[in-house]
């Protein structure tokens, strides 16, 4: 399987280009400003992308749906509960230049927890995990787990942007969703490095117990 990051914008986001090697089919998660060099990339590796899955509605991950949407003739995919956030982008996107032409993409597939979205011998397994937003979902590729804003590296998203719930459900999502897969699972965030499903366990303050929850 092929895992390509490409991180970009002010917010450094990282987009996810995942394919099957040997029937290059893809998707693409999360794009956002850097959806031109996201498609260069497509392009270059000669893949079938038809398929884009947001983890959220953000404006730093969504604002290149609708672009990469025309230009793939992709399919995009969302869970139902987002719809208030994806809508609110051209809000979002007056208090940020570089997001100032962004197009609030239509969904074509909404998705919710236990759904799989195939691409080649490959399906990313939805797994519903309110808190960044309400409807923000990881996605479970084999033993890969892309959380988008949920967990990051050492960290955990933050619960008073458009759409964010409370960070006792944050996390409550966390360790019933993702604290239960398997140690060896590699994370992939929406910002900053991979980390294990175990590193996070151990030493995430936020899951570890070193944060007061309020």
């Amino acid at each position: 399987m092929l895992i390509k990051c490409i991180p970009g914008g002010s917010f450094l986001t990282n987009c996810y280009l995942i394919a099957d090697e040997e029937t290059k089919e893809g998707i693409l998660i999360d794009p956002g400003s850097q959806v031109e060099e996201v498609l260069e990339e497509v392009e270059r590796l000669g893949l079938n992308v038809k398929k884009i899955v947001n983890t959220h509605a953000h404006i730093d991950h969504a604002a290149g749906v609708e672009d990469a949407k025309k230009t793939l003739g992709a399919e995009f995919y969302l869970h139902p509960k987002e719809e208030p956030v994806l809508q609110a982008l051209p809000e979002s996107a007056m208090r940020f230049p570089e997001f100032k032409k962004v197009k609030v993409p239509k969904v074509d597939k909404y998705i919710e927890e236990g759904d799989e979205v195939e691409f080649g011998k490959y399906k990313a397994k939805v797994i519903h995990t309110p808190g960044h937003t309400y409807g923000g979902i990881c996605l479970l590729i084999d033993d890969h787990v892309f959380t988008g804003d949920t967990l990051f590296a050492g960290s955990v998203g933050r619960v008073d942007l458009t759409g964010g719930t409370t960070m006792r459900e944050l996390v409550r999502s966390i360790k019933t969703k993702l604290m239960t897969l398997p140690p060896s699972y590699t994370v992939y965030p929406g910002h900053g490095p991979y980390t294990t499903i175990g590193i996070e366990k151990q030493s995430n303050p936020f899951i570890a117990g070193g944060v007061i929850l309020f």
